[in-house]
């Protein structure tokens, strides 16, 4: 390891270290850090690394706990998702260490822990060690997703990283026979599986923070193309070309080649079976049966294309139609790549600078009836409009998955879409029964979009909605160690925020343009712990059960109830209740 790359990974995470987090200590960035670049050909989202972030008591020396299905983490319904044969898992575990040398206390932890958390015939109840939630979460969502498609025969990856600021070239001899004894162990467990532990340092950590996507790239084409001025093409590609074309140096999709797509990977639907079905018939005879004859093909979207020799040049690549093709076509090539197959892929290829121009294409180009208007909500006006008054408020909203994370922007001021649409529905609709189930599925009924993005409403409704619920949820986080944050339900963030809103308004029926009166108002810390206090006493003098990890058994009729002994407090001139537990108390 070259001397100085210590002093330029130090550097360089004291640059990048506040976009993970303004409240993160140390060792925290330097394990997000770790995560983002160990999973950088998933292109996580700031959301996705906090989904797989183990870290804390009992996490049995695993800080990072990430499954993918098919390149996308796995949350459930692996069934729906997955591909139709050989599915694709890949667990990766990591352990991070600030330290600048690599010690064997890390590798015997995993060894405890691996040997238990991925054998499959151990349940819960017979585990050893008292593994947290976190850690349990992320096991049982493997495991669920494994079973679930043995008869597919997955191909199951796993991938051990363990990283420090230390030298990974001269690792010691006994650390290199723990990492391989790590590897056995876990190969034994498994019939068909690809495990790898590596040793990831400081040269390693800076190589591959530095690598960017490579959006300019060249497609080969067959015969000749067509093209008006030069300009924009159609093209045949060769499957085998494509391929290449979509895959990088290490084999892997190029996922961020699809972030202009404004439709997700379908899985295992009968469309992509038959994409399957046609792909892995393979033909060196193109004029009994062509695969573009069978196949509408895909459309790249780009800055500049230029012919050179028998292929085009690249800039600026998007494929922004043809996903379902192009990851089918990626699926079977990498499970089983054929040795002649001369069948080609059609290829539009589109020149585009202006954005708005880009948009209507993008639009054009998805318009379908098998594809529902949910799928092209990022490209409308409301979403746009809110994008720019969050940004012009120092809020970053994400309707363009990891636009502003790839600028670098701080994940604690990134806000999901369907982060604003709960807090929209919680605090400006006045629904926190429901809005925890905002997720992306629910915004693509059309009524529920339009409830929730109404292009009528002040913009600050949604930056008023955002910042009352976002200011309730830190003053509920908990600790789970000294250096890291416990999230707080949702469901409960949801209902005090909701009651928060009425108290200050001094009414719990009121419209969305209400709430703007109560931008940078609060609510404070005192008042937010004050009004959790209230709703589990509130429960308690009134019979209602306790259950579940907020205590709170939560719904419409509860909040109405509550609402209403809490607003008989209320003075006449809508004076809110006193936070120290002064008027109020029932």
């Amino acid at each position: 390891m070259a001397t100085n790359d210590v002093v330029l990974l130090d550097s360089l995470l004291q640059r990048v270290g506040p976009r993970y987090g303004s409240d993160a200590s140390s060792p925290e960035r330097f394990e997000l850090f770790c995560f983002d670049q160990m999973l950088k050909q998933f292109d996580p989202t700031y959301d996705e690394l906090s989904l797989g972030w183990v870290d804390g008591g009992n996490d049995g020396g695993i800080d990072g706990f990430f499954v993918y299905l098919d390149g996308r983490p796995c949350t459930g319904n692996a069934a729906a998702i997955a591909s139709k044969l050989r599915p694709q898992i890949h667990v990766r575990i990591v352990s991070s260490r600030t330290s600048p040398r690599f010690e064997q206390q890390p590798l015997d932890s995993l060894h405890s822990s691996l040997s238990e958390l991925l054998d499959l015939t151990k349940t819960p109840a017979e585990l050893m060690y008292p593994y947290n939630s976190d850690v349990l979460r992320q096991r049982a969502r493997f495991t669920a997703a494994y079973l679930e498609l043995v008869e597919r025969e997955p191909v199951l990856t796993v991938t051990i990283d363990y990283c420090s600021r230390g030298d990974a070239s001269q690792i010691a001899p006994n650390l290199r026979s723990r990492a391989d004894a790590l590897e056995e162990l876990v190969r034994k467990l498994f019939g068909r599986i690809d495990v790898h532990c590596s040793f990831v340092g400081a040269t390693e950590l800076l190589q591959i923070a530095r690598k960017q996507p490579d959006y300019s790239l060249r497609l080969p084409f067959t015969e000749s193309f067509i093209s008006r001025e030069g300009k924009n093409f159609v093209i045949l590609s060769r499957l085998s070309d494509y391929f290449d074309f979509i895959s990088d140096e290490t084999g892997q999709l190029r996922r961020y080649l699809f972030e202009s797509n404004v439709r997700d990977y379908l899985g295992q639907g009968q469309v992509n079976k038959d994409i399957a079905e046609t792909v892995e018939r393979v033909s060196t005879d193109i004029s009994n049966e062509d695969f573009w004859w069978l196949n509408n093909g895909v459309t790249i979207l780009c800055t500049r294309a230029m012919v050179a020799a028998k292929s085009l040049a690249i800039e600026n690549v998007q494929i922004i139609n043809g996903l379902q093709t192009t990851e089918t076509i990626f699926n079977v090539y990498s499970a089983s790549r054929p040795a002649s197959d001369q069948r080609a892929l059609l290829v539009k290829v589109i020149v585009a600078d202006e954005d708005s121009m880009r948009a209507r294409i993008i639009k054009a180009t998805n318009y379908q009836s098998t594809v529902d208007l949910s799928s092209i909500r990022g490209l409308d006006k409301i979403q746009k409009d809110i994008e720019q008054h969050l940004e012009d408020h120092g809020w970053f909203y994400d309707r363009r998955r990891n636009f502003f994370k790839n600028q670098g922007k701080s994940a604690d001021r990134i806000v999901a879409v369907t982060y604003l649409a709960s807090a929209v529905r919680a605090v400006a609709l006045g629904d926190p029964a429901n809005s925890p189930r905002q997720r992306a599925k629910s915004l693509r009924d059309e009524a529920v979009y339009s409830k929730v993005f109404n292009p009528k409403w002040n913009l600050s409704v949604y930056l008023a909605s955002l910042e009352i619920v976002r200011a309730v949820e830190l003053a509920l986080q908990q600790r789970k160690k000294k250096s890291q944050l416990l999230s707080p339900p949702i469901r409960l963030v949801h209902f005090v925020a909701f009651a928060w809103v009425c108290l200050k308004l001094g009414k719990s029926r009121y419209v969305p343009e209400d709430i703007v009166s109560l931008r940078k108002k609060g609510p404070t810390t005192e008042e937010v712990k004050e009004i959790s206090r209230r709703l589990h006493n509130f429960t308690r003098t009134a019979g209602i059960p306790q259950r579940g990890r907020d205590g709170i058994s939560l719904n419409a009729a509860f909040m109405d109830r509550f609402l209403e002994s809490e607003l008989l407090s209320v003075t006449a001139d809508n004076k809110p209740m006193n936070p120290s537990g002064g008027s109020g108390d029932s």
